[in-house]
């Protein structure tokens, strides 16, 4: 197994639609052995295949507080119900959420790893998921969804607001395992799980710079707040971005996105 490099917006890739899987052989297996520890190093709960640069329709799912993860193999939704609103993230956008519509409920079908049949009806967060997996099979990703009045915000974990945390993440998880909801735990019966998201593992400064610069292109990012005081000249509605003239892959039409980046 490996961790393989999450590709991130705009790489063309995650527009390509998936091609159907014929056989769920040792290769499928394998892929998906590696979508499964990816997806655990990043602390997300879905993963397709073209998120990590093959064009097969294999996602990989990890549900909060489940053991182990599920492989879906040719995942299809058959019906959903419900509509509601709710605030979704992507791998393949770190640092950002959205406002989107998705199903309260769908019934899907899919092979497992071991190319048997599975068919389940899935609710809330594990409907959203495959969802939002299925759609990245097709080309389709959470932006496209956003709601009219909505555009992308930095994820509420950000230490920056305008850019994604790159160092890698220590995280440490306390879980109760009392079966006594009015009695509050001891230590004895706390679970302490200690992780580390590999953000240098997962993704490129280059990727990331070139993300934020082509969100920002697409008008996908919500703009910085109009300073208090501006004795610079706006461009184009972004406000208190420092003016520069150059070709710099780093600057959007005049507009420096890194003040630190200089030549």
């Amino acid at each position: 197994m490996a961790i393989r490099r999450i590709r991130v917006f705009p790489d063309p890739i995650l527009r390509k639609k998936c091609r159907v899987v014929r056989r769920v052989d040792d290769k499928i297996r394998d892929l998906a052995a590696d979508m499964i520890e990816t997806l655990d190093a990043a602390g997300g709960i879905g993963l397709a295949a073209n998120q990590v640069g093959a064009l097969q329709r294999v996602v990989t799912i990890h549900m909060l507080g489940e053991e182990s993860a599920e492989v879906l193999v040719n995942p299809e939704i058959r019906a959903t119900e419900g509509e509601r609103e709710i605030i979704e993230g992507c791998l393949s956008f770190p640092g950002y959420e959205g406002l989107v519509k998705r199903a309260i409920s769908v019934k899907a079908r899919w092979l497992d790893e071991n190319g048997s049949k599975m068919t389940v009806t899935a609710e809330e967060l594990y409907a959203q998921a495959i969802e939002h997996e299925i759609d990245h099979l097709n080309g389709i990703l959470y932006v496209d969804h956003l709601l009219a009045h909505q555009k992308l915000v930095a994820a509420g974990s950000l230490k920056r607001e305008d850019e994604p945390h790159m160092h890698d993440v220590e995280l440490e998880i306390h879980t109760d395992h009392s079966d006594d909801d009015e009695v509050e735990p001891d230590e004895s019966g706390i679970e302490i799980v200690e992780s580390t998201i590999k953000f240098s593992d997962l993704y490129s400064d280059s990727s990331i710079s070139q993300m934020q610069y082509d969100l920002r292109s697409a008008g996908y990012v919500v703009d910085d707040p109009e300073p208090e005081h501006d004795t610079g000249h706006q461009h184009h509605g972004q406000a208190g971005h420092e003016q520069v003239e150059s070709d710099d892959p780093h600057l959007n039409g005049g507009v420096l996105l890194d003040p630190e980046h200089r030549h």
